[in-house]
């Protein structure tokens, strides 16, 4: 694991440095979420593009069980 310390500024702003956005990836304009643990402790991670997808890739398949057609048709009638 990467650590590295960083500074909160007078704008309340923080700089990412360069080996942490190299290592995740991260280009201008990414989008990043923000969750607080219980704990106080702040985690920040890249807001994936595709959340299906970002779940397929680590091995978890939410729609395991789930007729997709008959989802999709009952959310229609619901926006009706």
């Amino acid at each position: 694991m990467t650590e590295k310390e960083v500074c909160l500024s007078s704008k309340n702003q923080i700089v990412i440095p360069k080996e942490i956005r190299e290592a995740v990836h991260l280009k201008t304009n990414d989008r990043l979420c923000l969750t607080v643990s219980s704990g106080g402790s702040i985690m920040l991670w890249k807001k994936p593009k595709n959340y299906t997808k970002y779940l397929e890739r680590r091995g978890e398949n939410i729609w395991k069980g789930i007729d997709i057609d008959k989802y999709v048709e009952t959310i229609r009638r619901e926006w009706e």
